[in-house]
């Protein structure tokens, strides 16, 4: 009876700290340098060679924590009302956002990039999974509509957990108050079934989510069921564009449609043929950039 004891003691110690490990490798996933990204968009982004880094302003916005966030603002060709705040995806940072940004000055608008919690030059921590992302983002709207004056006009637009993040602040007064459009690509619609599917691919339990986030509550604070942009849209007036890639394997396009199917207001999706994982502008920058230019004209009403 005693070895019995000892024995189920053991494993239960092991499983704990395989949920441990498995949560650490969720939330503390490799962070790309500045350099790395913008050596990534320079050598996929069709266009992102006319852009060069002089053209850039960085500064800092004090979060309403007192936290750092590193801002780079890319100014229109000409000088105009019009903004675009820009949310990169997971691991990446404010530079990933290029393949959007070459769109966004095209249409007149001038682009505030920034490094999400967590990412880019910003202090490290844990990933939430838009959690507390949607703070940065947040801030920096609030701090856009401050800065660059009351009669600007300001759209936001996310990549996979940038998306997801836009989306959650979707419910947030401020954002009410400021943003006149939001785009999303390739968001989750909640990311308990993103990672069901990753561990699925890698042969093991889909339960074992539950206790992982379990243990990213006891480590981190952080609670992966709380990520639901799909429910935090259902009461959205802000006009939203669903963007997916149709061959994304990783967050599958169902995620889009559940989004769009939640969103009660007015609202645009598009499936792009081919494209996989955060590659729809990459894989159609033509296709994408009119999609862009018909959901503002249309919003924006010119």
């Amino acid at each position: 009876m005693k070895v019995a004891l000892i024995v189920i003691a053991v494993l239960i110690v092991l499983f704990c700290a395989v949920c441990a490990v498995f949560a650490s490798f969720i939330v503390h996933g490799r962070r790309q340098t500045l350099d790395q990204a913008w050596k990534w968009q320079q050598e996929h982004v069709r266009d992102a060679s006319r852009i060069t880094r002089d053209l850039f302003t960085d500064y800092i916005v004090k979060s309403s924590r007192n936290e750092d966030i590193h801002v780079s603002y890319l100014p229109a060709p000409e000088a105009g009302n019009r903004y675009v705040v820009l949310a990169h995806g997971y691991t990446d940072n404010r530079f990933g956002m290029l393949k959007y940004a070459v769109h966004y000055r095209r249409l007149g608008f001038n682009c505030v990039m920034f490094d999400e919690r967590g990412h880019g030059e910003n202090a490290a921590e844990p990933c939430s999974y838009s959690v507390r992302e949607v703070d940065f983002l947040v801030d920096v709207i609030e701090d856009t509509a401050k800065r660059y004056g009351p009669d600007i006009v300001i759209g936001i637009h996310g990549e996979s957990l940038g998306a997801s993040t836009v989306l959650m602040s979707l419910k947030n007064e401020a954002v009410k108050k400021n943003v006149s459009f939001a785009v999303e690509d390739c968001a989750f619609a909640d990311i308990i079934t993103v990672f069901k599917g990753s561990m699925k691919k890698l042969h093991v339990p889909g339960f074992m989510v539950y206790p992982t986030d379990i243990a990213a509550r006891i480590m981190y604070g952080i609670s992966f069921k709380a990520a639901e942009p799909a429910e935090a849209v259902k009461q959205n007036t802000i006009p939203l564009l669903c963007v997916h890639g149709a061959a994304d394997d990783f967050i599958v396009p169902e995620h889009c449609r559940r989004i769009y199917e939640n969103n009660p207001g007015e609202k645009e999706m598009r499936l792009v043929d081919n494209a996989g994982h955060a590659a729809s502008a990459i894989v159609d920058p033509d296709g994408y950039f009119e999609m862009l230019k018909n959901f503002i004209e249309k919003t924006l009403g010119d």
